[in-house]
């Protein structure tokens, strides 16, 4: 089991790149982010990707904390969660305003 999370997450919809595959978050905070995709990868994967944030494009780097196998043959996804190791300035402000603002 993955350990407890240090951050709080906000159900917040942001269009990510993890590696090179388009997907959406359900939820994203300071720490890191979850997504629901059709293959996911395994924990401890190192992953880089961007979040787009309004109009921009922000880089991050990564790795996957926890993965739970979907049903691609019954178009069922699967979730995994993405630990931030390295994020912008940038990044940290956008979605820290964003999330205040928001809820």
């Amino acid at each position: 089991m993955a350990s407890a999370r240090r951050t709080t997450r906000h159900r917040r919809r942001f269009r990510v790149t993890v590696g090179t595959t388009p997907v959406f978050t359900t939820d994203i905070g300071p720490g890191g982010f979850s997504v629901e995709a059709m293959r996911v990868q395994p924990p401890g994967t190192p992953v880089n990707g961007s979040i787009r944030v309004g109009e921009r494009e922000v880089g991050y780097a990564g790795e996957i904390a926890w993965a739970r196998a979907g049903a691609p043959h019954m178009a069922l996804r699967g979730r995994m969660g993405v630990r931030f190791t390295r994020i912008s300035t940038e990044l940290v402000v956008v979605l820290g305003a964003m999330l205040t603002t928001v809820g």
